[in-house]
């Protein structure tokens, strides 16, 4: 898997790049905090596989905006900025293609090092700042799958969540520009964009598309298949994950509403999935009886 930059290679990089506020080209100092990131985004993924690649982070962008207009956050005070920005730099401490360490609790310092090196941050806070870090520090699926496993834990043993975990809990539960991100990059893993690129990353991991089912019903879907290879196939990524992409693993009504729209075009593929694979197995045995 190709490995990106380190912070202060970008940092270097894309500073050289960075437009200057006093640029008689017409952009105001927040456009060209923008296209400055956006620099910084591209170089950073310039070697990523098409699953999460520039466009990936551009589409998650797109999304995250367009989810200004969902009832339950239109009427909010909503900073966009920090909605782009969180939304152009979420994967930038993925694990997946992490070079080096991958930061954590409030940490990142590739970020940090955009900041630092920018000009055009100048009109970012201390507030919006420490926002969009702690956007892209809590966006990971795999975070939350890690924090609802550790409650239900807790609430089995009759345990109350720490001071941190109800301050964590209450702060995804009110920040709306975290809402717009973590439904934006979700909605981007499901319908037909979806689909693609579960396809694009497991051509790099080198896991088998589709392992056909063994069971005597022919289900594909767990528990009923557990046959050899299937948990490590892209099939089984969607029983894993992606069908999961519902409901209250969203935060706002739009997304909730377009989730059930890709949903409904993902259980298709999957039953054609399916029939294909009984029209060949079905057909050879035909053929061996004759």
């Amino acid at each position: 898997m190709a490995q990106r930059n380190s912070p202060a290679d970008l940092a270097n990089h894309t500073a050289s790049l960075s437009i200057s506020s006093d640029a008689s080209d017409g952009y105001t100092v927040q456009e060209a905090l923008i296209r400055d990131a956006e620099a910084f985004v591209k170089r950073a993924f310039e070697n990523h596989d098409p699953s999460h690649d520039w466009h990936h982070v551009n589409r998650v962008r797109q999304l995250a905006l367009s989810l200004r207009n969902s009832p339950d956050v239109a009427d909010e005070q909503l900073d966009l900025l920090v909605v782009e920005l969180a939304a152009l730099f979420h994967d930038l401490n993925d694990a997946k293609y992490a070079k080096t360490t991958v930061y954590s609790s409030g940490s990142l310092p590739i970020i940090s090092s955009f900041f630092d090196s920018h000009p055009s941050s100048y009109i970012l806070d201390a507030v919006q700042r420490e926002r969009i870090v702690k956007i892209v520090d809590n966006v990971s699926w795999s975070k939350d799958c890690r924090r609802r496993e550790a409650r239900q834990r807790s609430h089995s043993l009759g345990e109350e969540p720490s001071q941190q975990e109800k301050e964590l809990d209450q702060w995804l539960d009110s920040c709306r520009e975290f809402w717009c991100v973590s439904d934006a990059d979700r909605l981007d893993a499901i319908g037909s964009i979806g689909i693609m690129r579960c396809a694009a990353f497991s051509a790099v991991k080198m896991r088998p598309l589709y392992v056909p089912p063994n069971n005597a019903q022919m289900d594909s879907r767990p528990p009923a298949e557990q046959g050899e290879g299937y948990n490590g196939s892209a099939v089984a990524h969607f029983h894993e994950k992606l069908v999961k992409i519902r409901g209250d693993r969203l935060y706002t009504q739009a997304a909730k509403v377009e989730a059930e729209r890709r949903q409904q075009m993902m259980e298709s593929f999957l039953t054609e999935l399916d029939l294909e694979w009984m029209v060949a197995a079905q057909g050879a045995e035909m053929a061996k009886m004759v």
